[in-house]
């Protein structure tokens, strides 16, 4: 029963406000018998003795704890932080409803572009369980901007004025966490499909299809990075991914045999190119046997001598799994016999802890005791009911028959966590076999997934300039939700044009048309600068000697780029051992880091790598310059070292082997020696750039790269501090010294 917190009557029902910090606070309205709201996203516990006072002001009920303050009356409820008004929530609704299932029909298989799908038509409807559709608005004010609700195609610079459907997609993730630029976040407890309206822009109105109570929790963090605390404080920590993940990953749809892996592998390294891993996509199995464990003997003969083979060469191999099974297979067979599949008889029951503890039992004797290094689970949503036909159907069509599949098979009320179900089975079976970190490249999430070692991607889009530049957005809103790691296929995953509406890539030439080369260049140039930097796609190779002879524009600035991701590895390396140790996210959108500069709220294009890099990715043909705002503060262009002033907009020029790249004055960037991949990095002396013009701390993090051994104290952490008043440079260690690294430090524009 809701017993803890204030109850505050409002519209039949009551409110419960329950602080879970002095910035933290927790909003649920329901029936005043209702049971606690269960949660998949938050781990933190409830407070056993809530700190807070309430008093009765006139008509006003007011509530305060810490920092923060809630008033509710008639109008609806404010919250503040301090004498800061951040919000006022208002209109809320439950609306009691049948849940009601197809029961019985017609199984069938059908190939789709992600394979061969199971789906059951016909049979009978059943009444289920009772439930509520929910109802809450929120009110902005007139200068905030708005990110996060997950990774969505359409790459929202803002979300005001947007109306954004929350369920679960091949190019969209729904995440129910938005962030202000006044620095609060809402976090909605909610697992089941809803809809998020700001067409009006100053409010937006969140529908929830299934809802018991409308539950969520306002962070109040002051600032981005007090707001992403917060959000870690509320929803775990995110694990630090291995080391070779951050480096450059090859991949393509598909590498057919075991000679063909062995080969490019051996030209990568022939070749000099640097490169930590290579992909197994799909159909590795046997004809027939879709999403089977197993590798197909004549294709691929010894999978010990593969995977040693490369981890002879210091390469990591990922391989593509899934959640839905055919054919008469011993995997398909055992999860059949056991109940763990869905009434489709394909898809695994990742809601069932045994059916996720067999999956895995499946993944470990069929691949991962081979010494496979990662997971890529694909088609994680995990059903695609709208992907198909030649034109696109409308938003909300395509999201009624979407939705309408997954309602045959789950619960009204978790249609939107099956991924993070599916990823805590990985996780948590792989940590009980190994010390082995888990790295899963999946292709849904939801809040609270990055606990569990996961890399989300943003679907398979199309190759054109206007999908790249709404990519550039879309990784600032998914990671502004409080998870950090995303990436995107380099050059899009369809090249080409083709039947089907999603089939929308201009170049049907693939690499071996001069446009689209440029359109890759530019993708694998802004692809260094996002968590994990990885090749992949349809229609055309990937591999970096497809683009051309090493003494050619486009080749060159290819290598060039993946160069650069290795020379600021520690720097990356860092700022993401930060998302684990302190709960900061590593990239951050230009208005999050300054939300009182207008101009940067207009710069949608651009956003922080870690505390001190501003990117710019190039996503215009033909660009020979761009504009680019720099914020308050001074500024370096990272290739040039020369120095403006913040507070204007500057124009770079732009050669095809540049991406506009920035170092905040006051800024400490550690840069790697050349290497082929990221274990050579160990013991590796670096270059610590300093640029003149501000103060600056940095803490250059390194560890083993492949164990938990860091999580019983086995890494080094260096605090490098610089005074700018007289150049001088301090460190302080924590940690242990295995790890350090020598360090030459050079002073940037110290005598400009």
């Amino acid at each position: 029963m809701i017993q803890k917190g204030t109850l505050i009557p409002l519209d039949g029902a009551v409110l419960r406000v329950l602080p879970y910090s002095g910035r933290v606070i927790r909003m649920t309205f329901g029936p005043a018998d209702s049971p606690e709201p269960a949660s998949f996203s938050v781990t933190a516990p409830m407070p056993d003795d809530p700190v807070c006072e309430a008093r009765t002001d006139g008509e006003r009920i007011v509530v305060t704890a810490g920092e923060l303050t809630v008033t509710a009356g008639k109008t609806g409820v404010t919250v503040s932080l301090g004498d800061t008004y951040l919000t006022r929530a208002h209109g809320f609704s439950l609306t009691p409803y049948e849940i009601r299932r197809q029961t019985g029909g017609d199984v069938t298989f059908r190939q789709t572009v992600d394979g061969l799908r199971a789906s059951r038509e016909g049979g009978d409807e059943e009444f289920v369980r009772q439930s509520s559709h929910g109802k809450v608005t929120f009110d902005f004010t007139e200068e905030e901007t708005l990110f996060g609700l997950g990774s969505h195609e359409e790459g929202y610079p803002n979300l005001r004025g947007q109306f954004v459907p929350l369920y679960q997609e091949n190019m969209r993730i729904a995440v129910p966490v938005f962030v202000s630029t006044k620095g609060y976040a809402v976090l909605v407890n909610c697992a089941s499909v809803m809809t998020f309206d700001a067409t009006d822009c100053r409010r937006g109105k969140f529908f929830l299809d299934s809802a018991d109570a409308v539950d969520f929790w306002v962070v109040c963090g002051g600032d981005y990075a007090g707001v992403c605390r917060g959000l870690r404080a509320l929803t775990g920590e995110t694990p630090m991914l291995p080391k070779w993940a951050f480096g450059y990953v090859q991949s393509k749809e598909r590498y057919a045999t075991q000679d063909e892996l062995l080969s490019v592998a051996r030209r990568y390294r022939e070749e000099g190119i640097p490169i930590d891993t290579l992909v197994q996509d799909w159909l590795y199995w046997r004809d027939g046997c879709w999403g089977d464990k197993h590798f197909d003997r004549n294709r691929y003969p010894d999978p010990q001598s593969l995977t040693d083979t490369l981890h002879g060469m210091d390469l990591r191999l990922m391989i593509s799994i899934w959640p839905n099974l055919s054919g008469d297979t011993d995997d398909r067979r055992e999860m059949h016999e056991a109940g763990f599949l869905l009434s489709d008889g394909s898809t695994v029951n990742s809601f069932d802890k045994g059916a996720r503890a067999m999956y895995w039992k499946h993944a470990e004797t069929g691949l991962f005791r081979y010494g496979i290094d990662g997971w890529w689970c694909d088609s994680s949503e995990p059903f695609d009911a709208g992907w198909g036909g030649k034109e696109r159907a409308p938003l909300p069509e395509r999201m009624a028959k979407s939705v309408g599949e997954f309602k045959k098979y789950l619960d009204d009320g978790v249609l939107n966590v099956y991924s993070l179900h599916h990823s805590m089975g990985m996780y948590e079976n792989q940590r009980k076999n190994s010390e082995k970190r888990v790295v899963n490249l999946t292709r849904s999430g939801f809040c609270g997934q990055h606990r569990y070692g996961t890399v989300v991607w943003s679907g398979d889009v199309s190759a054109n300039w206007e999908t790249l530049r709404r990519q550039v957005r879309v990784m600032q809103n998914y990671v502004a939700t409080g998870e950090a790691y995303w990436n995107s296929d380099i050059g899009s995953f369809f090249a080409a044009g083709g039947y089907e509406w999603f089939r929308d890539g201009d170049y049907p030439a693939g690499c071996d048309d001069p446009a689209y080369r440029e359109l890759y260049t530019r993708w694998l140039q802004f692809a260094a600068f996002t968590p994990m930097m990885r090749s992949h796609g349809t229609n055309t190779p990937r591999e970096v000697w497809r683009f051309g002879e090493r003494g050619t524009a486009y080749r060159d600035a290819i290598e060039k780029a993946i160069r650069l991701r290795y020379a600021i590895l520690p720097y990356l390396y860092s700022v993401h051992a930060a998302v684990t140790f302190d709960g900061t996210m590593p990239v951050t959108p230009l208005a999050l880091a300054y939300p009182k500069d207008r101009e940067a709220a207009k710069a949608s294009g651009e956003y922080l790598y870690g505390p001190s890099l501003l990117v710019c990715p190039v996503t215009d043909p033909g660009a020979d310059s761009v504009e680019v705002w720099l914020p308050d503060g001074g500024w370096y262009d990272y290739e040039t070292e020369e120095f403006f002033a913040g507070g204007q907009y500057v124009k770079v020029p732009v050669g095809i082997d540049k991406i506009p790249l920035f170092v905040k004055a006051g800024a400490i960037l550690p840069v790697a020696p050349p290497v082929q991949f990221t274990a050579e990095l160990t013991g590796k002396p670096y270059e610590l750039r300093i640029y003149a013009g501000a103060d600056g701390t940095f803490t250059l993090y390194d560890d083993g790269g492949l164990d938990y051994a860091y999580e019983r104290g086995d890494y080094t952490a260096v605090t490098y501090t610089y005074r700018d008043i007289d150049g001088t440079v301090t460190e302080t260690l924590a940690g242990k010294p295995d790890w350090r690294h020598d360090v030459t430090v050079r002073v940037v524009g110290r005598d400009r």
